[in-house]
């Protein structure tokens, strides 16, 4: 029984070539993430600029900001 187990062990590991498997799909996921922070990352700071070249800042405009981004202010 335990050679059987050993023999189903060594098929496996020869199917599955090198870098395969749970490796690349934890690297995409890793990759999604780091660019969906990035583009949050970059509309934050668009709307930040435009709020910027505004020559009255209104703190309800600051605000919506912080609502549109997820922002908490204690």
């Amino acid at each position: 029984m335990a050679h059987e187990k050993q023999y189903w062990k060594d098929a496996l590991q020869t199917a599955k070539s090198e870098g395969s498997g749970l490796n690349n799909s934890y690297d995409k996921e890793y990759q999604k993430k780091q660019s969906r922070l990035m583009y949050s990352k970059r509309i934050l700071q668009k709307d930040i600029k435009n709020l910027l070249n505004n020559k009255v800042i209104k703190y309800k405009d600051i605000v919506r900001i912080h609502g549109k981004h997820g922002i908490q202010v204690t």
